[in-house]
């Protein structure tokens, strides 16, 4: 299917971000308008961004358009956090939601996992006071077998064999003890959990947690394995339809078109009943299968859900507005000179 032939219904990407390499102003204002350019080509309506303090930037420019994630502290930095405080203080500056956090399998030495006593305090927090929290645990199961892994992992280090690495089980049980005690957090876990190659496995984990929720976030894998119990999977769909959440990952992409194909990649997936491949233009990270992708042909009251009322339900039906003052205090503090300006330069031009 082509774009032009898609539902017309509002969708919000509840899984983007500003690419980590962007350090200058100028390159951030840039980025700032290629996504926004990208609302309109890839017919979304609104963003959630994990992109730390630049997403109160994008707000104030873009008054509407984004939602944005705040960012926690750096474990390293500092070992007590006084959850509360830190979290009211930049909700109320503007921030939508947490994150994205990210729970990928580092070394043993290197990571704190999410129930570390680091977190004491956070997930209480966020449950209280109903704060989303947009969560990425583990990776592909392909990651931890070596002669499954695609290249373009094995060249970026996202191979986690012998013991030095945790186990996907050993995050999922971090993430079940946080879930057990903790039943009304409101969370989204990024890329079907990982777990789109065990349809039963994520049957019983969203039974066992009834708010927990997966967003469609590539890893392309997911799109592979789904297809390959197409009809099982179609009707997971239509039963959850109200846990699941559209989202891109779009940031991992780089150019223009690359992020098309991920939006593309996902609505055709669930709106068409097409045989269909990775696009030849896509980015490195979408693996190109020899066996096709069926799409699943939802129907259109399942695809509302997915594409923007199961968003609006957990982040709110419009983003918060930016309080500029305090979120440029709450800047200086971190030492985050370039949002500083970028937040005044936005406040004088943007909001007279």
């Amino acid at each position: 299917m082509e774009f032009s032939e898609f539902a017309d219904l509002p969708i919000i990407d509840c899984h983007a971000h500003i690419p980590l390499r962007i350090r200058k102003e100028d390159d951030l204002k840039k980025e700032a308008e290629t996504l926004k350019e990208l609302i309109k080509k890839g017919y979304l309506t609104q963003m959630y961004l994990s992109a730390g303090s630049l997403g109160l930037y994008l707000k104030v420019k873009y008054p509407g358009f984004f939602y944005a994630g705040c960012p926690l502290p750096n474990p390293e930095a500092s070992r007590r956090v006084d959850w509360d405080r830190y979290l009211s203080r930049l909700m109320e500056a503007g921030f939508d939601g947490v994150g994205e956090i990210v729970s990928k399998p580092a070394p043993r030495r290197e990571r704190i996992p999410l129930n570390d006593p680091y977190y004491e305090g956070f997930w209480s927090t966020c449950e209280s006071r109903g704060y989303t929290v947009l969560c990425h645990v583990a990776d592909p199961e392909e990651f931890w077998d070596e002669r499954l892994a695609p290249s373009w992992a094995k060249e970026r280090g996202w191979i986690y064999c012998g013991d030095e690495y945790p186990s996907k089980e050993e995050l999922y049980n971090e993430m079940e003890e946080i879930l057990d005690n903790h039943p009304r957090l409101k969370i989204v876990l990024c890329h079907f959990y990982f777990m789109s190659a065990d349809l039963e496995g994520l049957s019983s984990f969203l039974e066992r947690h009834r708010n927990a929720n997966v967003d469609l976030a590539l890893g392309i894998e997911l799109i592979y394995n789904i297809s390959k119990r197409r009809d099982d999977w179609r009707t997971f769909f239509i039963e959850y339809g109200d846990r699941i959440f559209f989202g891109t990952d779009i940031g991992v992409s780089r150019s223009f078109q690359q992020h098309l194909d991920r939006i593309w990649l996902i609505r055709n997936f669930l709106e068409s009943d097409e045989e269909f491949y990775t696009p030849s233009t896509a980015d490195q990270l979408l693996t190109r299968y020899e066996e096709p992708f069926r799409g699943l042909s939802l129907p259109r009251h399942i695809l509302e859900r997915i594409y923007s009322a199961n968003f609006r339900r957990l982040w709110g039906a419009e983003p918060k507005n930016v309080k500029v003052d305090l979120a440029v205090s709450i800047c200086e503090e971190m030492g985050d000179r370039m949002t500083v300006n970028l937040l005044k330069t936005a406040k004088t031009k943007e909001m007279p």
